[in-house]
């Protein structure tokens, strides 16, 4: 065959295929002219704001995609909860917090758009994909990033949830505070615990790590940090059965040890859990493949892309092996690639991006009419007046707090005529939250006529503290 009809015939072949292209994506309904029709588009929806979803919005921007970033019920995901970060390459030693805060700000830089809101429900059957949000908002989705990463797990034993908030916790840099001078005990023997115990040293008398093996998980080097702190012990073969306390707070643990077979009493004031962590994926159970523990299956070898295409997931949510942040953001960076790859071949041209422009998601900022108290007195003379007031207890390096301060912002708003809301710093007005009895933040109390009538030691649901206020509305 001649060069001229070989090269013809490469034509018709590319040609063809791009006609079965074309024909395979009518048939998933993905035609690009549907965003013309519709207000809140985005071109990627990155839900989650760790490692893997901050890494997927700065290369989602570099290719000059508008990039929209979900910050969720916890933003910045469970490197927010750790204090030393000392496997990042190229710093020695970072703050969780502080490198979480980094790669947002550098995200923005490069103009991605951070919501603080959590997308509630999804709908991948149509093109644009639809995510419905928590603040109320519709989004329309050429392509979508699941960074949702990882939840703690419980233990499931008998006064758990009893004293949840009374003394078991899994967030040591949220409440370590409270537990000044006190006995407490981690469980758990990966790096979160060690992360817990160290956190919680400046403050407890005498943490207790108890491990339910003969020996720790936790990479080395962070088993030697142990070391350094005198008040820091680990009993190992040991697993817990019970929490006992006085009904107000836990006052101990019922120990079994699983060499010898006894059970003992151990008594101490607070429980802190660090046992691992389940995938936040519950949201997408129908509409994407998933293992039997949850992950999402990833599809096509090495690429991030799920069983819907367009979708596609990074870091814990699909990760139940690596489990590091720096995996999670190259996962992150894969997923950007893959997903700019899907908008260049569904035909998102410059053209159609300045087509589209108009229809673009705006983040309107919601005014908030919560007032932060920063004395006790100010604090005993609104609760005097005989006002409405719910009071949102925080500390400012929690996560959890975090999770919450929007809904309480939004609900705050929507009931501004009929109560007052206020937060307040617990660490800060430390002698105002021992009078109170608060242990664990984030902790909503809600008083009428000078009374304390309710009190939640956990992150309401906006449906949940809208029914608790309107319990006493009236």
């Amino acid at each position: 065959m001649s060069n001229r009809k070989a090269f013809f015939a490469l034509v018709f072949i590319i040609s063809c295929a791009g006609g079965i292209i074309g024909v395979s994506r009518a048939r998933r309904g993905i035609d690009i002219n549907k965003a013309l029709d519709k207000n809140n588009v985005v071109h990627v929806a990155i839900i989650g704001s760790g490692p893997a979803g901050l890494s997927a919005a700065v290369y989602g921007a570099r290719f000059k995609r508008n990039v929209l970033v979900f910050k969720g019920p916890k933003p910045g995901g469970l490197l927010t909860e750790t204090s030393e970060v000392e496997n990042w390459p190229g710093n020695k030693t970072i703050l969780g917090p502080v490198l979480i805060a980094d790669m947002e700000q550098h995200a923005r830089s490069l103009g991605v758009t951070c919501v603080q809101d959590t997308v509630e429900s999804v709908d991948f059957n149509q093109f644009p994909f639809v995510l419905h949000t928590q603040q109320g908002d519709t989004i329309y989705a050429l392509s979508v990033i699941i960074a949702t990463g990882g939840a703690p797990l419980f233990l499931g034993v008998k006064g758990e949830q009893e004293y949840w908030g009374k003394g078991v916790t899994s967030c040591a840099k949220c409440d370590a505070p409270f537990y000044k001078g006190e006995d407490v005990v981690v469980v758990g023997g990966g790096d979160s615990a060690v992360e817990e115990a160290i956190q919680l040293a400046p403050y407890a008398r005498k943490i207790t790590v108890l491990v339910r093996k003969d020996r720790m998980k936790a990479a080395q080097s962070m088993q030697d940090r142990l070391r350094q702190y005198p008040s820091i012990t680990v009993l190992y073969n040991v697993e817990i059965k019970e929490i006992t306390g006085d009904t107000n707070q836990v006052t101990g643990v019922s120990l079994w040890d699983n060499k010898d077979k006894v059970l003992k009493q151990m008594p101490l004031n607070g429980v802190f859990l660090a046992i691992g962590h389940k995938p936040n994926t519950d949201v997408f159970k129908s509409s994407l493949k998933m293992d039997a523990n949850g992950y999402i299956k990833l599809v096509d070898g090495r690429t991030q892309k799920t069983s819907i295409p367009g979708v596609f997931a990074a870091g814990d949510a699909e990760d139940n092996y690596y489990r590091q942040a720096i995996v999670a953001s190259g996962s992150g960076v894969r997923a950007a690639i893959d997903a700019d790859a899907f908008l260049t071949e569904i035909g998102l041209s410059l053209s159609v991006q300045e087509q589209l422009r108009p229809h673009l998601f705006s983040a309107a900022s919601l005014e908030t009419t919560v007032k932060e108290v920063a004395t006790v007195a100010a604090f005993d003379e609104l609760v005097a007046s005989g006002a409405l007031v719910v009071v949102d207890f925080f500390t400012p390096d929690c996560p959890s707090c975090n999770e919450l301060e929007p809904i309480f912002n939004l609900v705050a708003r929507d009931y501004a005529h009929v109560a007052e809301f206020i937060k307040v710093d617990a660490q800060e007005l430390i002698d105002l939250s021992e009078r109170l009895h608060i242990t664990k933040v984030p902790c909503v109390m809600i008083f009428k006529e000078g009374n304390l009538v309710a009190s939640y030691r956990k992150v309401l649901s906006k449906e949940e503290l809208k029914e608790a206020v309107d319990i006493f509305v009236g």
